[in-house]
């Protein structure tokens, strides 16, 4: 210092004593809370903790066990090091940069979650700060989390990449991330063990919503290299439906070399996967089979090929095999529609296999889940598929599967029998798949135990498109069965206006052809009910008689469970009233511009017809005869009679408004409501000059003679709309 000139030595103490100064302010600041609240202004976006830290040179930063975690959008992330260091560029800062420079980290574990909470950043704005890393690189990765994806093992990697805050872009530079004696798993499946992965990557600038999703694939490059040992698998459905793929022990082998160049794999990669198959047949012995999948990338696409054989000398019939031979005629394999990337599928599918339970079926079939597949069974299938579409001879069979069919709130079931074809139809092909139920029920949803009807030979035909992407939206199903069983009838009573009409005690047929979409709706159809000797309450007269119902959905329009009707049907033959001794009654009603909403009670309204044998059973519901003027006995028995009125059966009552009724020699009309059992309404009889005209309200009469047709038109309609009649 003596030889140093004075200016020289005051520079050089000058200098000293702001390093010393440095020293000691830098390694406080990272050693107390001055350098950890500084850095975590924001915690909800980002937080930094560690255990100790020190500087000797500006922007030049060592720490140790360092955790850093942050939230951006629905992603939360988050790393640990044992310890790192790197240096933080001081010019940049000048520009609104935050830059480090090479980040030499150990030890370190990543993992990364999605999360509900979307946190959206603050509007953009062009002066937004940058977070820039030229590299974070650590020769001790430890693992990655990704999900429920893990891998694990000795890795080394560098990444590097700068972001724009506000949700500005994002681009990754090019990184790379190698792991050897890897592990990888997903949840509690072991996927890989003793594997070599190598992964190299790098994005052009991206945001968050632009591209979205998996779709900033497109922006990347990313070339995969992985060789490892995968476990054993078990294949097949387990007894709750799900299709099961379950690991063994460790005795497959997985090696893949895959380059995806923004979206478009590059000709020449592949995949290859040999192991041990695990099936159970039918007798629930295990098996163990060789399996294979091969993927090659071609330049015309991607070919598939999987195989599990059968056991050597077993022959082609035997169960639990399974031969695909695809083509996948595209590489690029981003930016495509579900349907639009069936249309690109290829090639042959033959298996014959034997499952715990065939529910997993239930989603090809059905887009509302109305027709269900059920319990243990087989299926042997042979599949030509060209551009995503089933081709003619392409079958499917099932020789017993349980199904259940979810119709206007009651459930079919049974066991069936499933055939599936592939058919040409007026030059177009057409899925067809067939199910016969030798035995069923029929019983509610929401009781499936209490079943009202039993039968034989229901049969479910299922039409769609043989296009693989239009399977749901195209189908329309069949279902119909002839002379059911109703051990029972007042198990109708459900749908049945309570004590206004109800059935006391029979037993019936029932026939049923319906036309349903792939939700499960009716669209067209008829149900027809036939009961001998039935017994019905209607209001306070209780009939027994031979009953047939014929019910035809031929212009159905759904809303519900409401359907506009064209033609609804009923007769009855043989009727006695209980308590008279009137001779057997009969007759014939139909429904015309109805409207039937099926439901719990159901709804019935429209405009109704009627032939008679006479006019005795409406005057019944009024008065008994005896309390009729003695000409009215004359004249009711008096031949057939026609009738027209409104009906309206709906919760707890029954309306015939405006009904106009006449023989050979007597015009009735009529107004009656039945409601919780009680009739009320009005009547008014003419014979000639001679008229009658009857009040009733809760089993009161009051008979009119004097001005009776006047009386009778000052009384309301119970129908809105239901006009007086002209006489």
């Amino acid at each position: 210092m003596r030889h140093l000139s004075l200016p020289v030595r005051r520079w050089l103490l000058l200098v000293g004593a702001f390093y010393a100064l440095y020293l000691l302010a830098g390694n406080l600041f990272l050693n107390t809370a001055i350098g950890s609240s500084t850095l975590n202004r924001k915690p909800a976006v980002f937080h930094a903790e560690w255990a100790w830290a020190w500087t000797a040179w500006p922007g030049q930063i060592h720490v140790h066990d360092l955790h850093v975690l942050g939230h951006a959008r629905k992603i939360l992330w988050s790393a640990h090091g044992e310890s790192a260091g790197g240096r933080l560029m001081l010019l940049p800062l000048l520009r609104r940069e935050i830059r480090f420079g090479l980040v030499d980290a150990s030890a370190v574990t990543v993992d990364v979650q999605t999360t509900d909470k979307d946190l959206v950043p603050p509007p953009w704005s062009s002066r937004a700060w940058h977070i820039t890393f030229d590299g974070i690189a650590t020769s001790s990765l430890q693992s990655v989390r990704i999900g429920d994806l893990v891998l694990e093992g000795k890795g080394k990697g560098q990444v590097g990449f700068t972001h724009q805050l506000r949700g500005g872009p994002t681009e990754v530079f090019p990184s790379r991330v190698a792991m050897r004696e890897a592990s990888l798993r997903f949840g509690a499946l072991s996927m890989l063990q003793a594997a070599t992965v190598d992964i190299a990557f790098a994005a052009d600038p991206f945001t968050h919503d632009k591209p979205p999703g998996l779709q900033k694939l497109g922006r990347a490059k990313v070339h995969v290299l992985v060789d490892g040992a995968t476990p054993a698998i078990a294949l097949g459905a387990d007894k709750d439906g799900a299709l099961a793929v379950t690991a063994t022990s460790l005795d497959g082998h997985l090696s893949a070399d895959f380059m995806l160049d923004h979206g478009t794999l590059d000709p020449g990669g592949h995949l290859h996967w040999n192991a041990a198959v695990a099936v159970t047949d039918a007798d629930g012995s295990q098996q163990r089979r060789h399996g294979q999948l091969d993927l090659a990338v071609q330049p015309d696409g991607v070919a598939i090929h999987a195989r599990v054989p059968p056991p050597a000398n077993a022959g082609t019939e035997a169960k639990n095999q399974l031969k695909a031979d695809l083509l996948f005629a595209s590489r690029h394999v981003l930016d495509r529609k579900p349907a639009d990337a069936i249309s690109l599928l290829s090639g042959t599918v033959e298996t014959q296999w034997h499952f715990a339970s065939l529910r997993w079926l239930t989603p090809m079939l059905a887009s509302a889940h109305w027709l269900r597949l059920n319990g243990a069974g087989d299926i042997d299938a042979s599949l030509a598929i060209d551009r995503g579409k089933l081709q003619p001879g392409s079958r499917i069979d099932i020789p017993r599967v349980a199904l259940t069919a979810d119709i206007l709130d009651n459930v079919f079931a049974g066991d069936a029998r499933a055939q599936g074809r592939v058919v040409a139809d007026a030059g177009t092909a057409k899925a067809v798949f067939g199910l016969t139920v030798d035995r069923f029920t029929l019983a509610p949803r929401a009781t499936p135990g209490d079943a009202y009807l039993r039968g034989t030979a229901l049969q479910v035909d299922v039409r769609s498109s043989n296009d693989l992407a239009r399977l749901d939206d195209a189908l329309t199903a069949r279902l119909h069965f002839t002379r059911a069983a109703v051990p029972d009838l007042r198990t109708y009573n459900r749908y049945l206006p309570g004590r206004s009409l109800l059935f006391e005690s029979g037993a019936g047929t029932m026939s049923t052809d319906l036309t349903l979409d792939g939700k499960g709706d009716v669209s067209t159809g008829r149900l027809q009910m036939a009961a001998e000797g039935a017994r019905i309450a209607l209001g306070v007269s209780h009939l027994v008689g031979n009953l047939h119902v014929d019910t035809r959905l031929t212009r159905a329009k759904r809303q519900g469970h409401a359907f506009d009707l064209d033609g609804l049907s009923l007769g009855m033959d043989g009727v006695h009233v209980q308590g008279a001794s009137d001779p057997p009654w009969w007759v014939r009603a139909t429904l015309e511009k109805g409207r039937l909403d099926w439901d719990r009670p159901m709804r019935l309204s429209g405009d109704a017809v009627l032939t008679m044998k006479d006019v005795s059973l409406l005057l019944s519901l009024y008065a008994d005869r005896s309390a009729f003027p003695k000409w009215i006995a004359k004249v009711i028995d008096d031949g057939e009679a026609t009738a027209r009125g409104r009906i309206d059966m709906q919760r707890g009552s029954i309306v015939l408004d405006n009904i106009v009724a006449s023989n050979r020699r007597v015009d009735l009309f009529a107004r009656l409501r039945i409601a919780e059992g009680k009739p009320s309404g009005s009547l008014y009889a003419r014979w000639g000059l001679l008229g009658l005209a009857v009040a009733m309200d809760d089993g009161k009469r009051e008979f009119h003679l004097v001005d009776a047709a006047r009386w009778y038109r000052e009384q309301p309609a119970f129908i809105p709309g239901a006009d007086l009649p002209r006489h």
